[in-house]
């Protein structure tokens, strides 16, 4: 029973910085294959609507019931404050957001928060920060890990069963998404909870850093052309069709 509660707690092996050793690396192969069972099950033409509609409710709902439990586990085993259970960072938020998006099958949720979801997550795993803190895989790692597959696994599943498709004329809605985000990172989090963290990474030793100038804008911008890039190359149609009108009025002009 107490290697029961040490596994929980993270109180087994030895602590320490991990990144890109072993553990980390297993997981990418891991979660790198999931990604593709889920652009092979979406994309599969032999698979009907109604059973992919499941295949998406099922992983919607395993993130969910996920955020439930694990903080559960942090208030009755690890004794955690109930402050420590708030969404604090973008990838927390999204990891609730994203799955009640995919549930409520609201593309206006979909539009605001997929695209951003996802990048977050592909950053995570390749500069996860403080995850792989363990030589063992204790629950705290596995539970920073499951929040950021759903990230990952809903988008691509949706996107390759054509249920969700990104371009350029979502980029309002995205932004606004975005917005969000920062709004609870940056305001709420610090100015109505009282945290202190740097829980949307504008102060962080993260890359992006150009000196003289502000993380704020260097971040902004970088996450900016991201979020428009792929939203260009995400539906190559639509993306046609904007830039062919923009063409046709330079030409009236």
């Amino acid at each position: 029973m107490e290697i029961i509660k040490n596994w929980f707690n993270g109180n087994m092996g030895t602590p320490g910085a991990y990144e890109y050793q072993t553990m980390h690396l297993v997981v990418i192969a891991v979660v790198l294959v999931g990604v593709i069972i889920c652009a092979i099950l979406g994309a599969n033409k032999k698979i009907s609507d109604k059973t992919k509609r499941k295949i998406v409710i099922g992983i919607a709902g395993f993130q969910l019931l996920f955020e439930v439990f694990w903080r559960i586990i942090y208030i009755t085993v690890n004794k955690s404050p109930w402050i420590d259970l708030y969404p604090m960072y973008p990838c927390n938020l999204n990891g609730i957001l994203v799955p009640i998006a995919a549930l409520l099958d609201n593309k206006i949720m979909k539009k605001m928060f997929y695209l951003f979801g996802f990048i977050g997550g592909l950053l995570t795993f390749a500069m996860p920060d403080g995850i792989f803190c363990n030589t063992i895989f204790v629950f705290p790692i596995l539970k920073s890990v499951l929040q950021h597959t759903g990230l990952l696994f809903i988008p691509v599943f949706e996107y390759a069963s054509k249920k969700y498709i990104p371009n350029i004329k979502d980029f309002g809605w995205t932004f606004l998404g975005t917005l969000l985000h920062f709004i609870n990172c940056e305001v709420i989090d610090i100015y109505v909870l009282g945290l202190t963290g740097d829980y949307m990474f504008y102060r962080s030793g993260l890359p992006f850093v150009i000196p003289g100038v502000s993380q704020y804008i260097t971040l902004t911008v970088f996450g900016v052309i991201v979020i428009v890039l792929i939203l260009l190359v995400s539906d190559v149609k639509v993306t046609k069709e904007v830039f062919q009108k923009i063409g046709k009025k330079k030409a009236k002009n």
